[in-house]
């Protein structure tokens, strides 16, 4: 698979958009790149806040889900992290570099799914992180 635009994929928009590329897609997981940048909203003295992050790993999991709904024919729904069952930050990312981020599918149940994340700067693992999300039908 090439990469392809995120936006595809996610039903957010501008300026809260925290992946920018889908490297893989699958039933099972995702994988996506996202380059911080100054104007991103979560950002602050350059470096990528802990909220920003979350909302990376969870624009992630988006990826696969909105993937999973196109290849039924609905359109991409909108999710909500339901809980975050354990984050370890090893450091937050500045400015100018590139997240590397996967989610890999744990257990889903109906249109619950818990997803293990994973987030690296190039080979350097900085975020990891367990999400519990939902879809919803609007």
């Amino acid at each position: 698979m090439t990469e392809q635009d995120a936006k595809v994929w996610i039903p957010q928009h501008e300026p809260f958009v925290f992946v920018d590329k889908v490297a893989e897609v699958n039933a099972e997981s995702a994988v996506t790149r996202y380059m911080v940048k100054a104007e991103c909203p979560l950002v602050s003295d350059g470096v990528l806040s802990l909220a920003g992050l979350m909302e990376n790993a969870a624009q992630t999991c988006a990826v696969r889900a909105g993937w999973m709904q196109k290849q039924q024919g609905q359109a991409v729904k909108k999710g909500y992290i339901g809980a975050v069952k354990k984050m370890e930050v090893m450091r937050f990312p500045q400015v100018g570099e590139s997240l590397l981020t996967e989610a890999k599918k744990i257990e889903e149940v109906m249109n619950i799914s818990l997803i293990e994340c994973t987030t690296r700067v190039g080979e350097e693992v900085v975020a990891t992180s367990t999400l519990k999300l939902a879809t919803i039908d609007e």
